[in-house]
């Protein structure tokens, strides 16, 4: 970081301090994000390389239902 070789007056010195809560306040609400959202999936999921590949598709998608279903003679 550059060092300011002359010294901010009070006006200046409260604008630095509102960009820097700004940005830790920014900042830290996506790594808080991050954290929940790990936190929310941690652990829930199957262990998909163990199982069918088809496994995670047939578990979030609904059955399909056809219009027209084959009719066996």
């Amino acid at each position: 970081m550059q060092k300011i070789s002359y010294p901010l007056n009070e006006r200046d010195r409260r604008i630095v301090r509102m960009w820097r809560l700004g940005a830790l306040c920014f900042y830290g609400s996506i790594l808080a994000g991050t954290l929940l959202y790990a936190a929310l999936h941690w652990g829930q999921e199957v262990d998909y390389a163990s199982v069918e590949p088809t496994a995670h598709a047939k578990m979030v998608s609904p059955p399909a239902v056809h219009a027209r279903t084959p009719v066996s003679h």
